[in-house]
């Protein structure tokens, strides 16, 4: 029996409607893409990843980036930690937010966000309705910069050493009257009711505020969902958050070992629909579960305690035409070498160099 001869190899492709020189790897024009695509493209990609990539290889796909306020209209800037030593994400998240033209409704950073963040976030996203913060140290006048987001409907603090109490929960309160989902979330629980000297004095003093969070947060009635990792609040002070949250749905207080669960505090969260307490399995949460720390006056005098900080740094103007032509790479670089860097971070940048070479544009 005869065995059947394929087809040309050009005629079996074009009968399946491939095009013979793509498949063959002839070079392509990418700069010549449409805008659609391009866009379908960068929705794929986190903010950060856009900044830093595609962003970044020609005039073309620059501009596809930069002049599409839908694509900035949720920022997401989570999930780069590891970079914020060695790369300015402070500088990034300015770009992103002028980017979003006056659009922006959500804005997600970790380690991206200081005051000048928050003060261009209010000046230029007066839609903003879902503000998270992680692991931002540099913000340092939040009472302040909160006041800017009368629409806000979800908020998270979380992973900070600097931000909390009852003041600034009032002024959360007070400021964003549609707030409906909070999170505030600690590195761990550490049992703050010791005593200990006073930094600025020899005055003996005592930690007995343990509800001081709590009692911030009671001034926030419209809370549908409620998380509180770590926190150092009692049961009364998680009372006064019942008693003044009345549509409160969802409650999270895992690893709040002040809280003693007992018969009276099952019958105040009996409405509530989703409830973790303290010793509940941490699987789902969304961060690092450290140990608790159960004894001693001060966390700095632990030597578990860590210090996060982030590098600020001077801006660029980075939605500028007199940029187009090429984008630096090294732009959001923060005074590393590159012989400082791992064998992974060379390759990244070897692999940038790359692009800017290219002149497919």
């Amino acid at each position: 029996m005869e065995v059947p001869r394929l087809p040309p190899p050009a005629t079996f492709l074009r009968v399946r409607g491939l095009d013979p020189a793509a498949v063959a790897g002839e070079a392509r024009d990418w700069a010549a893409l449409p805008l659609d695509a391009l866009a379908a493209v960068l929705r794929r990609l986190d903010h950060v990843e856009i900044l830093m990539g595609p962003g970044q290889v020609c005039r073309s796909w620059r501009r596809a980036a930069r002049d599409d306020p839908g694509l900035w209209r949720r920022i997401d800037m989570r999930g780069h930690a590891d970079l914020y030593r060695r790369v300015d994400l402070c500088r990034m998240a300015r770009a992103a937010i002028r980017r979003a033209k006056g659009r922006c409704e959500a804005f997600w950073a970790e380690y991206a966000a200081d005051d000048d963040v928050l003060m261009l976030l209010g000046e230029q996203a007066p839609s903003l309705k879902s503000l998270r913060l992680i692991s931002c140290q540099e913000i340092t006048e939040f009472e302040e910069a909160i006041t800017k987001f009368p629409l806000l409907e979800e908020l998270e603090i979380s992973l900070f050493t600097n931000i909390g109490g009852k003041h600034v929960f009032e002024a959360v309160g007070q400021a964003c009257p549609e707030l409906k989902h909070f999170r505030f979330n600690s590195y761990r629980f550490i049992n703050s009711g010791n005593r200990g000297y006073s930094d600025d004095d020899d005055d003996y003093y005592d930690y007995d505020d343990k509800d001081d969070d709590a009692l911030g947060i009671a001034s926030m009635p419209g809370l549908r969902t409620l998380q509180l990792f770590g926190n150092n609040l009692i049961n009364e002070g998680l009372a006064a958050i019942l008693c003044n949250c009345p549509h409160l749905e969802s409650l999270d207080i895992r690893h709040c070992f002040n809280i003693i669960v007992d018969d009276n505090l099952r019958a105040m969260c009996a409405r509530i629909r989703t409830l973790k307490l303290p010793y509940d399995s941490t699987d789902d949460y969304g961060f690092p579960v450290c140990s608790p720390l159960w004894s001693f006056g001060s966390a700095s005098e632990s030597d578990d305690y860590e210090n996060y900080s982030d590098y600020g740094g001077y801006d660029y103007i980075l939605d500028s035409d007199e940029y187009d032509d090429y984008c630096d790479p090294f732009r959001y670089l923060n005074g590393v070498y590159e012989d400082e860097l791992g064998p992974e971070d060379r390759m990244f940048l070897k692999g940038m160099r790359k692009l800017m070479k290219q002149d497919d544009y």
